[in-house]
């Protein structure tokens, strides 16, 4: 098949393309291994999270540290508070027939402290102190009603004869009186 004169100049065309495209790209062999080479980077996505972290860590932290010398100068801000240990007998008894553990209980007086602006930090600790306190002597005052409890039915249960019922007769007693335990029999 012979090539007519369009043919031959469209073949031409495409071979200087060829060959241009040739120049501009780069070789095989070298784009190979220039990708076996580099080694796989650490990802962007970790380095960044990294950052964070370490960022968090260092904020948590300082916070942990300003937090407890907070706490310490709370402390030292109130040297008027003291404890005063007490039996039970100092307070008044419940009217029940058991009676409670006899713990020595912590009373704590404080005394206002000398500086006229308040922490807020001071504020929420006595209002949770408070709060402690109020829970212990509820918990307090139910332990004592409990104890001090009785059945409503309890007098239905009495009777004037309770005595002789829930008594056994003595064995050094006469005769006599040993008859009045024994129903009436004749003789």
């Amino acid at each position: 098949m012979e090539l007519v004169g369009n043919e031959k100049e469209i073949q031409a065309l495409f071979r200087e393309l060829k060959l241009a495209d040739e120049r501009v790209a780069p070789e095989f062999i070298s784009v190979w291994n220039r990708a076996q080479a580099t080694r796989p980077a650490p990802s962007r996505v970790f380095k960044i999270s990294l950052a964070v972290a370490t960022t968090l860590f260092v904020i948590v932290l300082s916070a942990l540290v300003l937090w407890s010398r907070t706490g310490q100068r709370s402390e030292r801000a109130h040297p008027g508070v003291a404890t005063e240990s007490t039996t039970p007998d100092s307070t008044p008894a419940p009217p029940a027939a058991m009676p409670l553990p006899t713990r020595p209980t912590q009373i704590v007086v404080a005394q206002p402290p000398n500086r006229v602006k308040s922490n807020r930090w001071d504020r929420k600790l006595a209002a949770r102190r408070q709060a402690d306190r109020d829970a212990r002597n509820a918990i307090i005052r139910e332990a004592v009603s409990i104890s001090s409890w009785q059945s409503p039915t309890a007098t239905l249960m009495q009777s004037p004869a309770d005595d002789v019922l829930t008594s056994l007769p003595q064995l050094d007693r006469s005769l006599t009186e040993l008859k009045t335990f024994l129903p009436n029999t004749p003789q």
